[in-house]
């Protein structure tokens, strides 16, 4: 989702019209007609800075305080070079997933392992990593 603001006051090619997104999210939540919001990697974009992470937490916090916010790690929250990724980037500013792990406890067999499955109604959803190794013979 995302910072940016509604308008083009700031040109940013990530996120445009984020703040309008949050909005649009929030209206469907109150049509009751939303069980739960699935955040899929990307999730704050705060890359090393905290402050980033508690503008983006106040932001969801009409979603997440209404229904079932479930998330999944991105390269923008674990990737950094010698952090054990399997991309070998600076996308996390060096958060290496310490925030993102602390600020959104998924039901995952470890910390580190960010993979789990769930049932929401009638479906059954499974989360994975792009981030960490799920080459052959790996967990």
């Amino acid at each position: 989702m995302g910072k940016a603001p509604r308008d083009s006051s700031v040109v940013h090619y990530i996120q445009p019209g984020s703040l309008s997104v949050i909005e649009a999210v929030t209206d469907e939540i109150n049509s009751r007609n939303v069980d739960s919001v699935f955040h899929i990697g990307d999730i704050s974009y705060a890359t090393g800075f905290l402050v980033e992470w508690d503008f983006f937490l106040h932001q969801i916090n009409p979603i997440a305080s209404r229904v079932s916010y479930m998330t999944a790690i991105g390269n923008h929250e674990r990737d950094y070079i010698d952090s054990g990724s399997v991309y070998i980037l600076a996308d996390s500013g060096g958060e290496v997933g310490v925030p993102y792990e602390t600020y959104f406890p998924m039901p995952t067999p470890a910390k580190d392992k960010p993979w789990y499955s769930i049932e929401q109604g009638s479906v059954h959803i499974m989360m994975i990593s792009t981030e960490h190794d799920w080459t052959k013979n790996s967990e």
